[in-house]
């Protein structure tokens, strides 16, 4: 499997997240799904970064059996438009955009322990 990812390094003004937020999950993730080939999609916006990290606001995936699926998906009319689209909400965001493909070695679900109490279970309620 091939993981394309595109990653905003850089920042979106605190006023504008909700925004932005919003129209990449309404307007940019119905494009990408409609790839062809594509098996997956993920939009991540980062929730802290370490100390020395590098300014990663979001990232997005997607996923394709091969290479040349990928590079088949990318000669659709369906790139530009979502080229297009990206192009409206940019102005909100100060940084770059870069790309990155990946082969993908592992990406294994985990089961539950049932020996383990539920992450819910262990957090203490506030008094009151």
């Amino acid at each position: 499997m091939i993981v394309r990812i595109a990653y905003l390094e850089g920042n979106v003004k605190p006023a504008d997240l909700e925004r932005f937020d919003a129209f990449i999950a309404s307007e940019v993730v119905p494009l990408m799904k409609r790839f062809p080939g594509v098996r997956s999609v993920r939009v991540m916006r980062a929730q802290t970064i370490e100390e020395n990290g590098q300014p990663l606001h979001m990232t997005f995936e997607s996923v394709y059996d091969s290479v040349e699926a990928m590079n088949h998906a990318f000669t659709f009319p369906v790139r530009q438009e979502l080229k297009a689209k990206m192009a409206q909400i940019m102005p909100l965001f100060t940084g770059r955009l870069f790309h990155i493909t990946q082969h993908l070695i592992a990406d294994d679900a985990v089961q539950p322990n049932p020996e383990e109490p539920a992450a819910a279970s262990t957090v203490p309620k506030p008094a009151g």
